[in-house]
């Protein structure tokens, strides 16, 4: 279960008043930890006002290998969320640079919500470790996530999702609904992934577990603006630096998160017309499941 594929790793995640899922989630990225020979955490925390820090910074103690950063109020600096989070990135990234921590194998890239709070399978993160380095040029693996994969907006595939997901539905035809737009855009894409599925190539996705070859993580950079100044998922940029490299990323549907309730579809948002859309698209799903296109 170890070997060389699991020498070390850096663990790296970005926290705002993540308080009442950090137990959970630490618990889960210590046994994560337990499957390397040697590991370190670099945290970044802002505008928090909750014990996010605290938090953290006990969880450290003395006995792991890291930091806690502490940047103080973004919110001040920078107007938009996808902004303050890609600095944020950044910043955990910039600490790694300038340790010896980039020489370890792996950068795990974590997120410090509910999306880590439910257990994960141990077996099937080995597995996905051990399949991204059999190859050098496999430079990242992402988790899928149940009930169905959830993270759309950070997602880039040829026919899966080729484009920004909000941006179609914030520029969406003035006759067109939001709701249509994001049924078209988010909704029919969330889709189920059996974990037997071969690992699925994208040019980029995240899903809220990462995991990355070192040094093709640290030739990139975390963007969350596009040339427009409009607001993108800052994981876009930095994956497809990574693509143009010649580095290649993977949804592994082995390796599962919970997908966090308020970034999927609930009944109880929409009227009569849109439940019955949903049924209908739940239904063919069954009889013709979207998966099978994306192993042709």
């Amino acid at each position: 279960m170890t070997g060389r594929s699991l020498d070390s790793a850096v663990f790296v995640g970005t926290a705002r008043d993540c308080a009442r899922w950090l137990p959970d989630v630490l618990a889960n990225l210590a046994k994560l930890s337990q499957l390397y020979d040697r590991t370190a955490f670099i945290f970044a925390v802002s505008d928090a006002t909750d014990a996010t820090a605290t938090l953290l910074r006990n969880w450290m103690g003395k006995e792991r290998a890291g930091k806690v950063l502490d940047l103080g109020e973004l919110a001040g600096r920078f107007e938009l969320r996808t902004e303050r989070i890609a600095f944020a990135r950044n910043a955990c990234l910039e600490e790694v640079r300038g340790s010896a921590f980039a020489e370890y194998g792996h950068l795990v890239v974590a997120d410090m919500d509910d999306v880590l709070a439910a257990p994960l399978d141990l077996g099937s993160y080995v597995r996905a470790a051990e399949w991204l380095d059999a190859s050098p040029d496999r430079a990242a693996v992402f988790a899928s996530a149940s009930p169905c994969y959830y993270d759309i907006w950070a997602l880039r595939h040829p026919t899966w999702c080729p484009h920004d997901c909000w941006h179609r539905i914030w520029g969406r035809p003035g006759g067109e609904s939001f709701e249509a737009a994001k049924f078209r855009e988010v909704f029919a894409r969330q889709i189920v992934l059996p974990p037997q599925m071969e690992p699925i190539e994208v040019r980029s996705a995240f899903g809220g577990l990462g995991l990355y070859r070192m040094p093709y993580a640290l030739n990139a950079r975390y963007l969350g603006l596009d040339a427009e100044g409009r607001e993108v998922s800052e994981h876009v940029a930095f994956n497809e630096a990574i693509a143009s490299a010649g580095g290649r990323l993977f949804v592994f549907p082995d390796l599962q998160v919970r997908a966090p309730p308020q970034h999927l579809y609930n009944a109880s948002e929409f009227g009569l017309r849109w439940r019955a859309v949903m049924r209908l698209r739940q239904a063919m799903e069954r009889y013709r499941p979207a998966w099978r296109a994306l192993q042709r």
